[in-house]
């Protein structure tokens, strides 16, 4: 699997913002105008991304992505809980605009998602800690250390945090993804597998081997 590559200005491909494929993609120049009425005053500069995947345009104004509004946020892990994923759109809706709000509402997406699996939801640190002793890799509570989530100088959950910026928020949207692959998509893919490829007598005799039967 490809790693997440934001949309960048004039790269020749990234995770497209549109189709979330990761996908070559054509630049054009919309050109500018120098209008009478502007005395030759140069206008900002609109360029177009074309999606090679989804054949859709990305439009660029001075550089920075426009439309669609979610910039460079990637798009949400599918197996997301319906509650988790409201919050998490709306940060990418906002995203290219307030990256400070995207990141707040990102904070309260984690904690949310840490009482759907099982947490308490009051204090993320300890939800973190728990999930940790329950298979949540280190390194991804490392990961949220870094960005103020956890830890002795965390931001409280939903509200605004002045220092930070588009990385800051940028790394959260990665975080949750990587939060619900860990704990909600692997477990079930690997559910799934194991009920459909061993027999139900077979499963029944491991369950009792490892103590799980009456």
């Amino acid at each position: 699997m490809t790693p997440y590559m934001p949309p960048n200005f004039r790269a020749s491909a990234f995770h497209c913002a549109i189709c979330g494929a990761y996908a070559n993609q054509v630049w054009h120049a919309a050109g500018t105008y120098r209008g009478s009425q502007l005395k030759g005053v140069e206008v900002p500069k609109i360029t177009f991304a074309h999606c090679q995947h989804c054949r859709e345009h990305s439009i660029w104004l001075d550089g920075r992505m426009v439309h669609p509004n979610s910039g460079s946020a990637p798009l949400p892990n599918p197996d997301m809980p319906e509650a988790i994923m409201k919050d998490y759109n709306e940060a990418r809706d906002i995203v290219s605009i307030s990256p400070r709000g995207s990141a707040a509402l990102l904070r309260l997406a984690i904690q949310r998602l840490c009482k759907h699996l099982g947490e308490s939801g009051e204090n993320i640190n300890a939800d973190i800690a728990a999930l940790v002793k329950k298979g949540l890799p280190e390194m991804l509570q490392q990961a949220l250390d870094s960005v103020r989530v956890v830890g002795n100088h965390a931001v409280h959950p939903g509200k605004i945090d002045l220092d930070d910026n588009p990385e800051t928020a940028q790394k959260l949207f990665v975080f949750v993804n990587l939060i619900v692959e860990n704990r909600i998509s692997q477990p079930a893919q690997i559910k799934k597998y194991y009920t459909e490829v061993v027999p139900q007598e077979l499963r029944e005799a491991i369950d009792k081997r490892d103590g799980r039967s009456s």
